[in-house]
């Protein structure tokens, strides 16, 4: 990974414009609540991935005339990003397995998808020593939920990324 401190409301903007016009395909109206910037240490790269899987979730499982909401805010030294939507949501048996590896709802039949998104964004989240949580009810949507570390806004003198001697940016250890 290449850690450096970088905006999540950016990295989120930026998955969004490459995944809105999909979106629109798909007959989604889309909504972005995004806070200032939210600083987080973290591969831009591995964010933005992870933003658009959840963003190609919505767009195989939700009907036309569903919304998808992305919201990105700091919350007692979490940043958090929400992607939620209106879609069909997943059964309260099914829940616990949205971010097992290849592994997919009885409703996915014949939804494009291998099953391997949400794992994906489940170990991001983790390995910048975050988490991710999906909470859903069925016919009401699924909202998933990555939190991560507040990492200190960049000394505007120094690029971002660049190391400043402290070491974790506001890593747990």
């Amino acid at each position: 990974m290449r850690l450096a401190t970088v905006d999540l409301t950016q990295v989120t903007r930026d998955a969004l414009a490459e995944w809105e016009p999909r979106l629109r395909v798909a007959g989604l109206t889309v909504v972005a609540r995004l806070a200032d910037p939210v600083w987080v240490r973290a591969d831009a790269g591995r964010l933005h991935q992870a933003v658009g899987n959840l963003l190609a979730n919505s767009a195989r499982y939700c009907r036309p005339g569903d919304s998808v909401t992305l919201i990105v805010s700091a919350d007692d030294g979490q940043a958090v990003l929400c992607v939620a939507d209106t879609g069909p949501g997943i059964t309260a048996d099914e829940l616990p397995h949205v971010f097992d590896r290849l592994w997919r709802g009885r409703d996915a039949a014949g939804i494009s998808g291998s099953g391997i998104g949400l794992a994906l964004v489940r170990e991001i989240a983790a390995s910048h020593g975050g988490t991710a949580d999906a909470a859903s009810l069925p016919g009401q949507g699924m909202t998933i939920a990555i939190r991560l570390p507040v990492a200190r806004r960049p000394d505007p003198g120094r690029a971002p990324g660049a190391s400043s001697g402290s070491g974790g940016f506001g890593l747990r250890g």
